[in-house]
């Protein structure tokens, strides 16, 4: 959730203690939503999906689909980190000697 409230403020143009004045909350809470360190509540939603003009279930569906984007990358960097481990065996065992 962290992330999708971090690129709302950034996209929208706002300062992390901007937008904690319009959400009525301190810059350092606004700080540790962002970086996944608290977690917000229901009514810090709300204030949220205000500010951006939105539905809640419209903050849950983009974070959730910011987290299926990363799962993915992070199985794209683990497979290339494999491929790589692979060509490093490979080459050692002479099979990429002409490549």
């Amino acid at each position: 959730m962290g992330e999708a409230l971090r690129l709302l403020r950034i996209f929208n143009g706002y300062k992390s203690a901007e937008l904690a004045d319009m959400l009525e909350i301190s810059q350092s809470y606004v700080s540790e939503l962002e970086n996944n360190k608290k977690q917000p509540t229901i009514e810090v939603l709300d204030k949220y999906a205000k500010v951006f003009g939105m539905k809640k279930s419209t903050l849950f569906l983009f974070a959730e689909s910011l987290e299926i984007e990363k799962e993915k990358q992070d199985q794209k960097q683990r497979m290339a980190y494999a491929g790589m481990k692979l060509l490093k065996i490979l080459e050692k065992v002479g099979g990429l000697e002409n490549e």
